[in-house]
């Protein structure tokens, strides 16, 4: 099954929140033109910078990362991560890949794990 664009999405979480269903009004709250993001909604418009994806998910108070992931980017906050151990950090990313991690549980096990491995590092 075909993932919907970034700008589909963003129409679609526009829609179903009860308090933006007009472009305009949402255009208003998010402080960029009812025409820019008509062309972002419509695909005539490449998905936008990160900082206005920010913008657009604390508009609609959604989970920022979905709409990076929509749009195809990756957050600078991780590029950060991976630039300061680019070898272990691909290697952690192709494992988790490797084994298969789908699930939302299996991922936050792995996030609890990773919690405690740190907590018993710190002492």
């Amino acid at each position: 099954m075909r993932q919907k664009t970034f700008g589909q999405r963003l129409r679609e979480l526009r829609i179903n929140n009860k308090d933006y269903i007009s472009l305009r009004d949402f255009a208003r709250k998010v402080g960029l033109s009812a025409a820019y993001l008509s062309r972002i909604e419509n695909d005539k418009e490449s998905p936008p910078s990160e900082g206005i994806i920010e913008k657009l998910a604390k508009g609609l108070a959604v989970d920022k990362y979905e709409l990076f992931s929509y749009a195809g980017k990756v957050p600078t906050e991780f590029l950060e991560t991976f630039k300061r151990n680019p070898k272990r950090v691909a290697l952690f990313l192709r494992r988790a890949n490797e084994v298969g991690l789908a699930t939302d549980n299996e991922w936050r096990q792995l996030e609890k794990e990773v919690l405690r491995i740190k907590r018993t590092t710190d002492k």
